[in-house]
């Protein structure tokens, strides 16, 4: 009787999960990171040929974990659950930040502090959302509230809703951010009138807005750290 052959690629598979248990990601290329993940949706077929595909039809990696599961699935050799893992660990990772952003109340007394707290908290959205953070005195984090999200392209804000959200939570100070996911990091003109509007609505209430933040991927804008922009403040 002839002997059992090993599925193909097994060797390979095994060594790839090997190496990530000794080395971690750091060592590995982009779409061998990729081809690991993909291990886990499509168990007996190569993928990497597929890991390749997907970067080169979205650009980069993280433009990979950014498409929608429609998007993905229109990839040759992408199903439905292979497209829903790859948007879930986008979402999932942006889970981890957020929790382990609350592990201890974040400090917020630094633009650069500011800024990189946002960052965190946009990464993987693809649709802009608004944030109000409510912080005491010392600018210490007490809650964090999502005031709205919208498209790719923009979102409503509701004044009312961070009115109420700054009472509840016995802020002194507000802090804003939005996202800007298919934009740059720099404040449309609506932006401007819009915290402007915030800014008086709860100045006449005792309670300051700190900043804006507008996020585009890894980059951040501080509207109050701009001389162009710091009179709304």
């Amino acid at each position: 009787m002839a002997e059992k052959q090993a599925p193909l690629h097994s060797g390979h598979r095994a060594r790839l999960k090997a190496r990530f248990v000794r080395d971690g990601l750091d060592s590995f290329e982009d779409h061998n990171a990729l081809e690991l993940l993909l291990f886990y949706a499509i168990p007996q077929r190569d993928t990497n040929e597929l890991a390749h595909r997907l970067i080169a039809e979205f650009g980069s990696l993280s433009g990979v974990f950014d498409a929608s599961v429609e998007a993905l699935t229109h990839v040759p050799g992408v199903g439905e659950n292979t497209a829903v893992l790859i948007r879930l660990m986008a979402s999932l990772f942006a889970k981890y930040e957020q929790d382990k952003a609350k592990a201890v109340l974040p400090l917020l007394n630094t633009a650069q502090a500011a800024g990189e707290y946002f960052v965190s908290q946009f990464v993987g959205k693809t649709k802009e959302q608004f944030l109000a953070v409510c912080m005491t005195h010392k600018c210490r984090v007490l809650n964090q509230v999502v005031i709205s999200e919208g498209t790719a392209f923009g979102t409503d804000i509701n004044v009312r809703r961070i009115a109420e959200a700054a009472i509840q939570n016995g802020a002194s100070y507000i802090l804003l951010a939005h996202n800007h996911p298919a934009g740059v990091a720099a404040p449309s003109a609506a932006d401007v009138d819009a915290t402007r509007v915030i800014a008086l609505a709860l100045r006449a209430l005792g309670i300051q807005v700190n900043d804006h933040i507008i996020v585009a991927g890894k980059d951040w804008f501080s509207m109050k750290s701009s001389r162009n922009f710091r009179d709304l403040f």
